[in-house]
């Protein structure tokens, strides 16, 4: 089936998940979420997003007011696969468009508006911006794909060190975002966090990002949920 021509996902943003017991609940945690401190950086990298770009923008601004940042890189095309929040506006033109740039002229902003996935934020962004040159990278993603989003970026910023933002998106009931503390405990985390394990068997198998450093984990849950 050609995915990106009938705009579906590869695997569902919100698969039914198995009986999550407290050791598939840590392995999973461990498995997909990453936090290291925010720390001044080479470059300030921010994945795609189609939700919550006022604040992601804010979150950036404080960061240029707080940390020495050289470059703001924003990545993100128009999400349209199916049960995606639609705008006909780059995800990356959204973010940028409540960031006060004239405040920070200073810093080099470059935006990437082709992409459609973390893969390609990434591979279109090393067409704008020479990743392979960083040596520090401090950059934002959706908490549940912390680490996925930081294989794939380190695939290309090799000799990096990396601190990242874990933006806590909404779940079904507001008392629990999705964050490393709470995902567990509603059914939408629940199905979002086993669609991101899918992700790792799949994509991360497969080589779209390195996985060496988690096959263990992800070994570890394919015998927790054996049948």
């Amino acid at each position: 089936m050609d995915f990106k021509a009938q705009n579906v996902r590869e695997i569902l943003k919100l698969p039914k998940p198995p009986q999550m017991e407290t050791q598939l609940i840590a392995a999973l945690t461990d498995l997909c979420f990453f936090d290291r401190p925010i720390q001044s950086s080479e470059l300030l990298f921010v994945f795609g997003s189609n939700i919550l770009h006022k604040e992601i923008a804010r979150k950036i601004t404080t960061i240029l007011n707080e940390k020495k940042i050289a470059t703001v890189l924003i990545t993100g095309g128009i999400a349209d696969y199916q049960a995606s929040q639609y705008q006909n506006q780059a995800e990356a033109e959204l973010i940028l468009s409540h960031v006060p740039v004239s405040q920070f002229s200073h810093i080099n902003f470059i935006t990437e508006t082709r992409s459609k996935n973390t893969l390609e934020n990434v591979i279109n962004a090393s067409q704008l911006y020479n990743l392979r040159s960083v040596r520090s990278v401090t950059y934002f993603s959706h908490s549940y794909a912390s680490m996925r989003s930081y294989l794939t970026l380190s695939k290309y910023c090799s000799a990096a060190h990396f601190y990242n933002y874990s933006i806590p998106i909404l779940s079904t009931d507001q008392e629990y975002p999705i964050t490393r503390e709470n995902w567990h405990r509603t059914d939408y985390g629940r199905s979002l966090i086993w669609g991101e394990f899918l992700r790792f068997d799949v994509y991360g198998l497969r080589g779209d990002f390195p996985v060496q450093s988690v096959l263990k984990k992800i070994k570890e849950i394919k015998f927790l949920t054996r049948k």
